[in-house]
């Protein structure tokens, strides 16, 4: 019997179409898999035993071949297991740290394929499919808006404190947000305040000649409501057809978007700060 372990740093969200997608915290990478993958997934996260997975996995999908579905589920802890998704003290595949195709991660452009909402045809029965992508987002496009020369300063300010704190270890980010948010800020902003800060900081990125997406300006408008000690939720979440992932923040439990960010509401939160 082989042990599995899910590490403390994957989160996991499930994805609309019978799929979900793990979050590396230390990294800030996912793994997004269908759903032939997240049955195997979270069966070895209850029980920890590769053959339990397996087992269910043929009872779901009596169709497919047992031997087959053995080899993908292998080939998929191989995958989970070299990216850190997954640990075990007894690995008896023989390819160990190896993945065919089926269960590799590929490059972004290539994880815009739509995960089974059902077992369909043969492959997509017995392939647990997976996919690594960073996370990143297409990049805003602020309107040139008028505001005060002091909230445009703030706005800049925070986004400078946002693109150095990038930089760092995407785990030394959490631990630095996580710090802000419960030690520094004393009260809750409310929904209208972080409304107008992400308007601010949004100003201030037609001045950034750089990257300015939804990964950078969350953060940035949650440092500029911490410099008033004000709190708010970091948020991390996924949407699918095609994969994709974005942040944003929350006060009070409400999500905060510009007037201009469209779609925003199919994402589910994987992370929350």
């Amino acid at each position: 019997m082989t042990r599995l372990d899910v590490p403390g740093h994957v989160r996991e969200s499930q994805g609309a179409h019978g799929g979900a997608v793990l979050l590396d915290v230390r990294s800030g990478h996912c793994f997004a898999m269908n759903s032939v993958a997240k049955v195997l997934w979270q069966e070895w996260r209850r029980s920890r035993d590769f053959d339990a997975g397996v087992r269910l996995t043929a009872q779901l999908f009596p169709e497919a071949c047992h031997e087959r579905i053995q080899e993908d589920a292998r080939e998929l802890v191989d995958a989970l297991v070299s990216r850190g998704l997954l640990a075990t003290g007894c690995h008896d595949t023989e390819r160990a740290g190896s993945a065919s195709a089926g269960a590799s991660g590929a490059p972004a452009a290539e994880t815009g394929h739509r995960p089974p909402d059902r077992p369909g045809a043969a492959g997509a029965v017995h392939n647990p499919v997976g996919a690594e992508v960073p996370m990143a987002a297409a990049p805003l496009r602020p309107r040139r808006t008028g505001g005060s020369a002091r909230t445009i300063a703030l706005g800049l300010l925070g986004l400078l404190g946002a693109l150095l704190l990038i930089r760092l270890p995407f785990r030394t980010v959490l631990r630095v947000v996580e710090w802000t948010g419960h030690r520094w800020c004393r009260r809750e902003a409310t929904p209208s305040q972080g409304a107008a800060s992400l308007a601010a900081v949004r100003r201030a990125a037609v001045l950034y000649p750089g990257r300015a997406a939804c990964l950078e300006t969350s953060l940035a408008t949650f440092m500029m409501l911490a410099l008033s000690r004000r709190r708010t939720d970091w948020c991390i979440g996924t949407a699918v057809d095609p994969y994709r992932f974005h942040a944003w923040i929350e006060a009070q439990g409400t999500p905060v978007r510009a007037p201009d960010d469209y779609g925003a509401e199919a994402f589910r939160r994987i992370l929350s700060v």
